[in-house]
C-alpha cells in the first residue's frame, strides 16, 4: 500500500507575486483579543482563480475598536466584509466569532497592496478593501513586492513606481514629497 499518489496541484510554494484584486476564499477565521485588550479578527485567505490560484493572503487581523472616536469607522469596516461575504441586510451580528464561524471557507473579492517592510524587513500584502467575488476573476496589477509594475503606483518606500505623469488624477502625484502614515494613525 503506498503512502500518497503524487499530484503536482498539491504543493507548496504557490506564491502571490503581484498585488491587485483577488477572487479568495476564507481559509482562516478567528476571533481573538489583541496585547492592548481589543477584540480581533484574524483571516487567512486563499486565492481561488487566476494565475495565482492556491496562493495565500495570511495573517490579515481586522480590529475592533470600541473607543467613541473610531466605533462608526469600525462598524463600517466590519460592515463591508459580511456583505462582501453575502451576509442580507438586517442580520443582527453579536460577536466578532460569530462573524469567524460564518467567514469561513466562504468566498469574495479582496483588494491587496504591499504593506511597508516589517520589523525584520519583510513585506507582505495587506487587504485593503473587500467586495463580493468579481465574475471576471482575479486581477493582479502588475506591482510587485519591491514597487516595480505597471501603472502610477506606490511602491513599498512611498515612492512613485513610474516617472512623473502631467495627466494623471491624483492632484497630489507631482508634490515629490513622501507622507509617512503609521498604523496608529489608521482609522482601522
Amino acid at each position: 500500500m503506498s503512502l500518497f499518489t503524487v499530484d503536482s496541484s498539491n504543493v507548496f510554494g504557490v506564491g502571490i507575486q503581484e498585488a491587485g484584486k483577488y477572487n479568495v476564499k476564507v481559509v482562516k477565521a478567528e476571533a481573538g483579543t489583541t496585547g492592548r485588550g481589543q477584540q480581533k479578527l484574524t483571516l487567512d485567505y486563499e486565492v481561488v482563480d487566476g494565475k495565482y490560484k492556491g496562493g495565500q493572503i495570511r495573517y490579515q487581523v481586522m480590529t475592533w475598536d470600541d473607543d467613541q472616536e473610531h466605533i462608526e469607522m469600525t462598524i463600517k469596516r466590519f460592515n463591508t466584509f459580511v456583505v462582501a461575504l453575502g451576509v442580507k441586510d438586517g442580520a443582527p451580528i453579536d460577536t466578532l466569532d460569530q462573524i469567524a464561524k460564518a467567514a469561513l471557507n466562504r468566498e469574495l473579492s479582496v483588494d491587496t497592496e504591499w504593506a511597508e517592510p516589517n520589523s525584520k524587513g519583510n513585506i507582505y500584502l495587506q487587504v485593503r478593501g473587500y467586495h463580493k467575488t468579481d465574475p471576471n476573476g482575479s486581477q493582479p496589477n502588475g506591482v510587485t513586492r519591491t514597487g516595480k509594475g505597471q501603472g502610477n503606483r506606490q511602491n513599498s518606500a512611498g515612492n512613485s513606481s513610474t516617472a512623473n505623469n502631467s495627466n494623471t488624477a491624483d492632484p497630489f502625484a507631482n508634490a515629490g514629497e513622501q507622507v509617512d502614515i503609521t498604523d496608529d494613525d489608521l482609522p482601522f
